[in-house]
């Protein structure tokens, strides 16, 4: 059920969530929790006067190639574990969808505890993080750049913070971000909280044009690029000659990046690095008219897609034909049969991961019925948001 802001629920929630996630603190004082609660829909269920579960969700905006669609990040997702076994956790999450979909949202993130029990939902794995370990001989090839400067400071520098800001406003009008999030203020100054100790460094060139980003800290002689954002091969090499300039001091380097990121190729010797891909957010598409309209595709001009066996949000279940027509995707229901079919995970994997449609096709997630071949635009998510 759908709770009540009041003081006696928010006292249950605070008690079912420290227990849940062993927090040895008053979460009710605790900025990052009250931040997202404040902004919150809350889900739960109680048995004998008691909140046994609890489910938290928050409404954002992610840019979808184009399009600005509603988003909802699934979190604290907890049962006390006497009550576990009970259902309580699949009623809320069932509860929750219907609703979304009352709300217009077109799709869920969050970060699974597990996959398979996300996966019973309708969630599938979307956002995967790349992640750089470098050895510090690395940064001695970089050098302080002729022309330019790296700025540095905290997110309470109003300079740095509209710099950052119009970086990433930037790219996200860019078309070609697939499941980003649209940061609110509140968001965005929760970030600053939930990461201390974090700095800012921004590279602007000799025209004083920003160039590059970054957001970093410094955690046991850890150096730790949080996020990474540039928009040129100068701004890149910047931002690893600043890094560089911390190695009398550090002794661990860590740069965590886009999926997409090629950063490793401004490296000389890339044998010293240690690069790795992991599963970051899984996704959850609750009206897939809405994403698939988002999202272009080569190839012929209209293609019959067929959603199946989705067992919760129905409504997304048949024959969807996608019509492109001056660059517009129209996503209308049809009786005729489909070229493609499969489950709404798999739809997930090619239409908000990283998944091409050919690539599922040669894996048997998705069934080609005809020889109406098409390709979707991938994009890419260049930053990242926890649930």
């Amino acid at each position: 059920m759908k709770l009540n802001k009041n003081k006696v629920t928010l006292n249950q929630i605070s008690s079912l969530v420290e227990y849940a996630f062993l927090k040895n603190y008053d979460v009710q004082k605790d900025i990052n929790f009250k931040s997202r609660y404040n902004h919150s829909d809350d889900y739960g269920e109680f048995h004998n006067g008691k909140l046994e579960s609890y489910v938290m969700v928050n409404s954002f905006k992610s840019q979808i190639f184009n399009r600005k669609v509603k988003m909802a990040g699934v979190g604290y997702v907890a049962s006390y574990p006497e009550n576990r076994g009970h259902g309580d956790i699949s009623k809320i999450m069932k509860e929750i969808l219907l609703d979304l979909h009352s709300s217009g949202v077109a799709f869920s993130n969050l970060a699974p505890w597990s996959e398979t029990f996300y996966r019973q939902y309708g969630y599938e794995n979307t956002i995967y993080q790349k992640s750089y370990v470098i050895n510090p001989e690395m940064f001695r090839h970089y050098k302080v750049p002729k022309k330019g400067k790296v700025l540095r400071g905290k997110w309470n520098d109003r300079d740095l913070q509209e710099q950052v800001l119009n970086m990433y406003q930037v790219q996200l009008e860019s078309g070609n971000e697939r499941n980003t999030v649209i940061r609110q203020k509140w968001w965005w100054n929760r970030l600053d909280s939930y990461y201390p100790g974090r700095f800012i460094a921004v590279y602007v060139d000799e025209n004083s044009c920003s160039q590059a980003y970054m957001f970093y800290r410094i955690i046991n002689s850890q150096f730790c690029a949080e996020e990474i954002y540039f928009s040129s091969k100068e701004g890149a090499l910047a931002l690893l000659n600043f890094i560089g300039g911390h190695i009398s001091t550090c002794t661990n380097f860590k740069i965590i990046a886009s999926e997409e990121s090629m950063i490793e190729d401004y490296f000389p010797e890339q044998k010293d690095l240690k690069i790795t891909i992991s599963p970051y957010m899984m996704s959850r598409i609750i009206d897939f008219a809405k994403i698939a309209s988002c999202i272009n595709f080569g190839g012929a001009n209209e293609v019959n897609l067929e959603v199946k066996d989705d067992q919760i949000c129905n409504w997304n279940n048949g024959v969807w034909k996608l019509t492109r027509d001056s660059g517009e995707i129209k996503c209308t229901k049809t009786k005729e049969k489909p070229n493609y079919s499969g489950t709404i995970t798999n739809w997930t994997k090619v239409l908000l991961g990283h998944l091409t449609l050919s690539q599922a096709v040669n894996l048997e997630l998705i069934e080609a019925n005809s020889s109406n071949m098409i390709e979707f635009v991938k994009g890419k998510v260049s930053f990242y948001d926890y649930f």
